[in-house]
């Protein structure tokens, strides 16, 4: 089994946190522009095991919780957890990747010809504001102290995580994420899957 991605991915970190509690044989394979293509999405993380090629970290993890007999996302509130981490992190991501320090050095670029008049520093301010919205309810829950954690809470500590790293989310003040977070931290799998930075 080999897993395809970069060590600094959120998304590949949570792949690899499962693989290490798989007791499974696998490799990391950095990806690059030769190994990219394998993957039809062009993204990562991406799994192959035998002729099966999974192209989503939600899917990767399932499957790979699946053919251990461990659960994946047993309940609702699991889900939804694991969900509004995922909706958060994907729209920090988005709003990383859109490289940009302040909302008005958009105000010059020109709005697209879609139907409903996008704007891109109005687009940019929204998926901001997601993100504040989205951390500040993460913070109103109750999070474990101690493993075993679930791939709700696994995803919410590689969120977490990478978003502190990057710059795109400030959990000061908020004593909930703050503590599961450094309570997490202390988890061996967690701790292994950190990015060689």
């Amino acid at each position: 089994m080999k897993l395809y991605g970069v060590r600094t991915s959120p998304y590949v970190r949570h792949a690899r946190i499962a693989l290490a509690q798989s007791g499974l044989e696998w490799q990391l394979e950095q990806v690059n522009s030769e190994t990219i293509i394998k993957s039809p999405t062009r993204r990562v993380p991406f799994l192959i095991d035998g002729d099966l090629i999974l192209t989503d970290s939600s899917v990767i993890v399932r499957h790979i919780r699946e053919k251990t007999g461990q659960p994946f996302l047993k309940t609702i509130a699991h889900h939804e957890l694991f969900a509004l981490s995922t909706t958060v992190l994907d729209t920090a991501v988005n709003v990383f990747l859109m490289n940009v320090n302040n909302s008005d050095d958009l105000a010059v670029v020109a709005a697209g010809a879609s139907t409903i008049g996008f704007d891109p520093k109005s687009y940019f301010e929204s998926q901001q504001k997601r993100v504040g919205i989205g951390i500040r309810e993460l913070d109103k829950l109750t999070l474990p102290d101690t493993e075993p954690y679930n791939d709700g809470e696994i995803r919410l500590a590689c969120l977490l995580d990478w978003a502190i790293y990057r710059g795109t989310v400030d959990i000061t003040g908020m004593a909930g994420l703050q503590h599961f977070l450094d309570k997490i931290r202390n988890w061996i799998p967690f701790t292994e899957t950190a990015p060689d930075i």
